[in-house]
C-alpha cells in the first residue's frame, strides 16, 4: 500500500468512527442497538491503528495529533 491508499482508507475508517461515535451519543438509539454496533466498532478502531503503524514505516514519522484525530 502507497501513502495515497493509505490516506485514503484512513479517511473512510476515521469518517466512520466519528459517525458511529455520535450514534452511541445519540438517545434515540437503544442500548442493545448500540452495544450491537461495537464489534465494528472495535474492528475500525483496529484498522485505524494499523494504518497509522503503516504510515509510520512509509514516511518514518507518527502520525501528527489532528491526523490521527481528523485524517488528511
Amino acid at each position: 500500500m502507497d501513502l495515497e491508499e493509505l490516506q485514503k482508507a484512513y479517511n473512510v475508517l476515521i469518517a466512520q468512527e466519528k459517525t458511529a461515535e455520535i450514534a452511541f451519543k445519540d438517545s434515540k438509539y437503544t442500548e442493545a442497538q448500540k452495544e450491537s454496533w461495537f464489534p465494528k466498532f472495535n474492528q475500525i478502531t483496529e484498522c485505524l491503528s494499523k494504518l497509522m503503524r503503516d504510515y509510520k514505516t512509509l514516511t518514518g514519522e507518527n502520525m501528527s495529533d489532528k491526523e490521527v484525530l481528523n485524517g488528511f
